[in-house]
């Protein structure tokens, strides 16, 4: 908490407010509730991110340490603590300001004993093309991934993208497989695979079958190459590395299964501010969700 006298106070609340327009006063003042700043680059956005965690401190009893501000580049991270410094001097070194990654590290790294992962170490980019081509090379000749190939690296990178894309945002093989059935269930009603004019290969009205058949056959090779997303999991765990993906769906995990855990950062944290908010993936936005949802 900032102890300063009424004119120091005074004085703190005008270097917030300095050089902001009024717009972005609003969205300072704003202390309490959901407050959403939409704007483009170079317009301020840091500056009132900043200004809003000094306005924080100022009116209210929350502690540095009860705001918590999360952005997405360690870049993000120098540029919001310096200008936090220069707002509301060495205090700014008390907020904790994270990337997502990093913020789960520190869960993981202050609760070791429930997450027990003390010996893995990131993988490279070359351990995660081994990792996915040992899995390739294991799988049957009539898989379809495989089936009829010359190449069974062919889908290697769509492989570690699929992988990727499912820790990010927090999807299962499971859901995989049902987004999938449920996409190719409505094909036949798919405006894009009916014919809409009478020509040579189909009249109006009629389906595109070979456009169908093409669309199914890419969507039977998505759900066996989502199948192979555990024995991923178990691939990169057997050589000790981890994604850093990985550090968010870890504290989802234990959050979700250890109520104590997530009472502790729930009660820890009374203000939230996401910079580039925007830009959050399913798997960040459940971690928001599950801190956030303690508060009315």
């Amino acid at each position: 908490m900032l102890n300063l006298t009424l004119t120091e106070r005074n004085a703190a609340f005008r270097a917030l407010l300095d050089g902001l327009n009024a717009a972005q006063r609003e969205a300072v003042e704003q202390t309490e509730g959901p407050v959403l700043v939409i704007a483009g680059p170079g317009t301020g956005k840091t500056h009132v991110l900043a200004a809003r965690i000094g306005k924080i401190l100022l009116d209210t009893d929350a502690r540095a340490q009860n705001i918590l501000c999360l952005t997405f580049t360690d870049a993000g991270v120098a540029a919001m603590r310096q200008r936090l410094l220069d707002m509301i001097g060495p205090e700014a070194h008390r907020v904790p300001i994270y990337t997502f990654h990093a913020f789960c590290n520190r869960v993981i790294q202050e609760n070791i004993e429930a997450f027990g992962r003390a010996n893995l170490a990131p993988a490279s980019e070359l351990e995660r093309i081994a990792v996915v081509r040992e899995l390739l090379e294991k799988l049957p000749p009539d898989h379809p991934l495989l089936e009829g190939r010359k190449d069974i690296y062919q889908f290697e990178s769509h492989l570690r993208d699929l992988f990727t894309t499912m820790k990010k945002e927090g999807w299962t093989p499971g859901f995989v497989q049902r987004k999938v059935d449920e996409y190719l269930s409505a094909l036949p009603a798919n405006p894009d695979f009916i014919y809409q004019t009478n020509s040579k290969y189909g009249k109006k009205g009629e389906p595109k079958t070979v456009k169908i058949r093409d669309a199914q056959q890419k969507m039977e090779r998505l759900k066996a190459a989502a199948d192979l997303f555990p024995k991923y999991g178990t691939a990169m765990q057997r050589i000790g590395r981890y994604e850093y993906e990985d550090m968010i769906l870890w504290v989802l995990r234990e959050f979700e299964r250890n109520e104590t855990l997530l009472r502790n950062y729930q009660e820890r944290f009374q203000y939230f501010l996401v910079d580039e908010f925007q830009d959050t993936n399913g798997a960040q936005f459940r971690l928001l969700s599950l801190l956030l949802n303690y508060w009315p």
